[in-house]
Parts: C-alpha cells; sequence; structure tokens
C-alpha cells in the first residue's frame, strides 16, 4: 500500500542566471528601448518625407499585380500595361476628388444654417484633444476655421484658408505622385525575388484591393439609406464612410456617428433618425465582420490588440496619415520579423500566437 505521506522526487533546482548574462539582459533590454525611443522620434522628424513615400509604395504594391494581370493576360507590352494601370487609378482618384469637391459644395450651401451648431461640435471636440495632447487638435482646428469662415462676409480670409488647406494636400500629393512615378520606372527591373519582399507584396496588395472594394461597397450602401432618409450631406457622409473605412476598427464607428448630429438637428429624435443610426451600423457589421473576414482569411494576421495599439502608436506619430496607414505597416512589420529566427517571436506575438 502506498504511503500518501511518503515525499516523492525533489525537482531540479532552476539554473541560477550568472551576474554577465543578467548583466548583458539588462544591457539589450536598455539598448532594444533607447533604439525604439530613437527610431520614434525619427519617424516624428521626418514626417513630411516619410508619409507621401510610405503612400507611394503602397499605391505601388496596389499597382503591381494589375501591372503584372495586364501584361500576362492580354500580352501587352510593359510599358503600356504601366500606362494602362496608371490610367485606372488616375481615374478613381479623380472620381475621389469630384465626389470630395460636391461633398464641400453640399457643405458649403447648408454652413449657414448649421454654423453654429457644427462650430458648438467643433469647439467640444478641439477642447477634448487638446486637453488630452492629441495629434488630431491642429486638423480639428483647421476644419474648424473653415466651417467659421464659411457663412461670414469675409471672402478673402476664406480664400486664404482654403488656398492653405490645398497648398498641403496637393504638397503631399505632388511628392506621392513623383515616387510613384520613379518606383513604377523600376518595376521590371529588379523583380520581388527575395521570399520576404513577395509575401509583404502580396498581402499588403490583397488585403488593399479587397479592402477597397468592401470599403465601395460599405459607402454605396449607407449612401443609399442617407438618400432614401433625406439626409443633408448625404455624398459627404458616404465619401467619409469610404475614406474611414481604412481606418480598422475605429473608423467604421467614427463614420457611423458623423452623421448623427446632423440627423438630430434635422429630425430630431424621429424614425429618420433611427433608420440613419441603425441602419448602417447593420451594414458596416455585416461587411466589416461577416463578409471581409471570409474574404480575406487572415488577411494581414494581426491580433485585434495588435491592430489597436499600432492604430494609437502610428496616429500618435503621423497623425491622421498614420491612422490610415497603421495596419499595412504593422503586417509589413510582421512578415518582416517572421523571417528571422530572433524575431520571429515577436512577429506571432502580433499574430495573437504565444511562441513556443
Amino acid at each position: 500500500m502506498n504511503n500518501p505521506f511518503k515525499r516523492g522526487p525533489k525537482a531540479a533546482p532552476a539554473p541560477v542566471k550568472s551576474g554577465a548574462e543578467v548583466y548583458r539582459n539588462i544591457n539589450t533590454a536598455c539598448i532594444i528601448a533607447i533604439a525604439a525611443v530613437c527610431i520614434t522620434m525619427a519617424l516624428i522628424y521626418t514626417k513630411t518625407i516619410l508619409v507621401p513615400l510610405v503612400i507611394s509604395v503602397f499605391i505601388y504594391t496596389m499597382m503591381t499585380p494589375v501591372i503584372r494581370f495586364l501584361h500576362a493576360r492580354f500580352r501587352l507590352p510593359r510599358w503600356l500595361a504601366l500606362i494602362t494601370a496608371s490610367l485606372l487609378a488616375g481615374v478613381l482618384l479623380v472620381a475621389l476628388v469630384i465626389f470630395m469637391i460636391h461633398s464641400v459644395t453640399n457643405l458649403i450651401q447648408v454652413a449657414g444654417a448649421y454654423n453654429a451648431k457644427l462650430l458648438q461640435a467643433f469647439n467640444w471636440v478641439a477642447n477634448f484633444f487638446k486637453g488630452y495632447n492629441l495629434p488630431f487638435a491642429e486638423d480639428i482646428n483647421d476644419l474648424q476655421g473653415i466651417i467659421s469662415l464659411m457663412s461670414s462676409q469675409h471672402v478673402g480670409d476664406i480664400v486664404r484658408v482654403g488656398a492653405g488647406f490645398t497648398f498641403k494636400i496637393l504638397s503631399y500629393s505632388a511628392l506621392v505622385l513623383i515616387f510613384v512615378f520613379f518606383l513604377l520606372m523600376g518595376n521590371g527591373r529588379s523583380p520581388a525575388s527575395n521570399t520576404v519582399l513577395r509575401e509583404m507584396q502580396n498581402k499588403i496588395s490583397a488585403y488593399l484591393f479587397i479592402h477597397i472594394l468592401l470599403s465601395l461597397l460599405t459607402g454605396v450602401t449607407v449612401g443609399i439609406v442617407y438618400f432614401s432618409a433625406g439626409l443633408e450631406l448625404a455624398t459627404m457622409f458616404a465619401v467619409l464612410t469610404v475614406i474611414l473605412n481604412f481606418i480598422p476598427n475605429v473608423g467604421s464607428i467614427i463614420a457611423v456617428l458623423l452623421p448623427l448630429p446632423i440627423a438630430l438637428i434635422q429630425y430630431g429624435f424621429g424614425p429618420q433618425f433611427w433608420v440613419v443610426l441603425i441602419i448602417p451600423s447593420c451594414l458596416q457589421f455585416a461587411i466589416g465582420s461577416i463578409l471581409e473576414p471570409k474574404l480575406l482569411g487572415s488577411g494581414l494576421d494581426l491580433h485585434p490588440v495588435a491592430v489597436i495599439g499600432s492604430l494609437i502608436f502610428w496616429a500618435l506619430v503621423w497623425g491622421i496619415p498614420g491612422a490610415f496607414l497603421a495596419a499595412p505597416i504593422t503586417s509589413a512589420i510582421r512578415v518582416i520579423l517572421s523571417q528571422f529566427e530572433p524575431t520571429r517571436p515577436f512577429a506571432e506575438i502580433l499574430a495573437g500566437r504565444l511562441p513556443k
């Protein structure tokens, strides 16, 4: 009969780390922390150049599969496939600009009626962001200044503010076009034979293509709901829905909440208000949480917590452009980290899997 009080074999004592090994680990952790701070400061300092460069790289990543498809499927010469893909991208950009101009025109037309209430809302939002030292306060102040001048008689001030805002957008666009031009000129001379580059390009291009199509689908369906309800600025809110869907998780929530102040002013708490709130929320959930995972599969292979963390980090570093670029940038970093043995555990953590 076994004695229940009999002691079992003693567990082997845990190995004690030497002082030199502990010192090396602390030294490595300190170096990594210092390097992370230096890289973050460099990203902030070089924001003006790096943001257009990253945007142009993603545009080039989207255009490269189209160029290859036109070259292989229709037997077009590479230069003709390049021109065709560039024209397609240009048509999409021009259509987006036309929609934005139409939306701004509608906003100016109704600004007199909603000016006081819009200014009150923007003052609250601006004070909230300033109180927490968030990077969006400057952009909100720009929009607040534009709205405050829309219903005033100071045409010169309107032109000055509008010209400054337009110059900022055009300067970014010019840099993006220059970078994309040089990237396309080098297309085909040095194909992405490296497995890291190929995997990164395939994942990001698939994500961007499917996400653009689903964002357009969301914008069209939500726009139909807004037009059916007779909501003011329906076109602008539909376009903003398409744009905000590129901000993971948070963008769809913002897109649903943006029209609510106008709907509340226009309808009160009548049936149209609840239509503007409930139906777009259901559409966003169905497309973003059901349809998109089925089409993308593992997608960017990022855990939702990693997506939110990257969204916060890149928004703090690069502001609003960083929020749009957070998911593809983090996915590219995860692919690169997964290719090297020392950094593979970090890639697994970004994917939501504990390293073995």
